[in-house]
């Protein structure tokens, strides 16, 4: 079983510290799924501005802020659920929140990152994924799932963009 500090360490990778505020014209999330034990440990990173813009909008709330707004986490939860569909072995699962922070990103602005649970129970076979995260937003928007399957740390890799709404499903056996 990989240790529970290895995975958070290796969920929680990639942070870099000060940066200035710049424009983007990329719109994307990236994410790293680990599937060991009958769980899904989910982390996604998303730029704050677009975040913010998708939650407005999804929320019909215009001046939501994350930095302001004491049920950010919760609203960003369920917006996850409504947009992310992960089913194992054909069940669909739902997301819980562990945990969320902010780092900076290293040509400017600010990431969101979101440590989220699946549990499935056993372990999974097949993993089945949608992702139309900000795809609403943006009509450049392109999200990454990278998925590591223990043991063995199989990895697929998993692309969401031009609209793509389709589930992709992965045999974590191979």
């Amino acid at each position: 079983m990989l240790a529970v500090k290895s995975l958070f360490v290796w969920l929680l990778g990639g942070a870099v510290l000060g940066a200035t505020p710049v424009a983007h014209d990329i719109h994307t999330t990236h994410t790293r799924a680990v599937v060991e034990d009958g769980a899904v440990v989910w982390k996604v990173r998303l730029f704050t501005d677009d975040l913010e813009k998708g939650l407005r909008a999804w929320s019909r709330r215009p001046a939501f802020s994350l930095a302001n707004d004491r049920a950010a986490d919760s609203l960003f939860t369920a917006y996850f659920n409504a947009k992310v569909r992960v089913a194992a072995d054909g069940r669909v699962l739902s997301a819980t929140l562990l945990q969320s922070g902010t780092d900076k990103d290293p040509v400017g602005g600010t990431v969101q990152w979101y440590l989220l649970q699946f549990k499935a129970g056993k372990q999974p076979g097949s993993l089945s994924v949608r992702n139309t995260l900000l795809a609403e937003q943006f009509a450049n928007q392109a999200n990454v799932v990278v998925v590591l399957a223990m043991p063995g740390e199989k990895r697929h890799s998993l692309y969401f963009g031009d609209g793509d709404a389709a589930a992709q499903t992965v045999d974590l056996r191979r």
